[in-house]
């Protein structure tokens, strides 16, 4: 009998499903196959001639500040997310991807406020996410919008705690939308030293996964619409072309909020 999954696992599943169905979209040269979750490698892809083990892994942002409690932080804003989608969901039915990046001024209130005071701000970012989305909905699928504050209508409209807001209608492509939330100024540089780092933290995990898959794919996960103040397009386009080594057969950069996909060039380690 597997074990009950709590609800931080079911909605890391959920959020893992959508990302896998989003990079399977992009990917033209995504095999046709059954589509099953696992635990390691994330997924595992079966086709008429193989089993493709697929692992997920982000380039998350960094803190340097030790009190900083990742937990609370990322139920903070869960919470203002399941929100703000409740709220869309009583008013329109698209299914879309929503995803917001807090300025870095919400972290300390993640920790240091509760109660009444905590709840209010949550209610009204909810509202201002769902009524943000709404006034910009992309009607056709696959079309995507971005809210920040180089536009008179985020300027004017975004409230100080958020710096931009990415909305793409994935209707019809999906069966689930997904609203999540991250901090801009600390997503990890897209760099050699960044990628080459998370292929080596993997690669140190391979020898755990699934031994009856034929090939292993790694997924790196970035998202560097925003623009944030630390990220720089000609590092990032250089790590896009560099030669790494790894254990994996094949390795992904999917840029998620643009839906891009690009194959890295890889040797094989034994």
């Amino acid at each position: 009998m597997f074990p009950e999954k709590n609800q931080n696992q079911i909605k890391k599943d959920k959020r893992e499903w959508t990302i896998i169905n989003l990079f399977s979209s992009a990917y033209e040269q995504f095999p046709i196959g059954e589509l099953e979750k696992s635990e390691r490698p994330d997924f595992i892809l079966t086709t008429k001639n193989k089993r493709i083990g697929i692992e997920l892994t982000e380039l998350k942002y960094e803190r340097g500040d030790t009190k900083f409690n990742m937990r609370a932080h990322e139920d903070f804003l869960s919470e203002i997310m399941d929100n703000a989608q409740a709220i869309y969901n009583k008013q329109k039915n698209l299914y879309l991807v929503v995803d917001v990046h807090f300025s870095d001024c919400i972290a300390p209130l993640c920790v240091n406020m509760g109660g009444d005071d905590a709840n209010l701000i949550k209610q009204g970012l909810s509202e201002s996410i769902s009524r943000i989305v709404i006034d910009n909905l992309p009607e056709a699928t696959g079309k995507h919008y971005v809210v920040n504050r180089t536009s008179k209508y985020g300027d004017v409209n975004l409230p100080s705690m958020i710096d931009a807001i990415n909305i793409t209608n994935v209707t019809g492509r999906q069966t689930e939308a997904l609203w999540f939330a991250s901090i801009s100024t600390r997503v990890k540089p897209l760099t050699v030293q960044s990628i080459s780092q998370r292929i080596h933290d993997k690669d140190k995990k391979i020898v755990g996964y699934d031994a009856t898959c034929d090939n292993q794919w790694l997924i790196i996960i970035q998202n560097s619409f925003l623009m944030a103040e630390k990220y720089d397009p000609v590092a990032a386009a250089r790590a896009l072309r560099h030669h790494y080594h790894s254990r994996f057969d094949k390795v992904f950069v999917f840029e998620r909020s643009e839906a891009q996909v690009t194959p890295l060039i890889t040797s094989k380690l034994i």
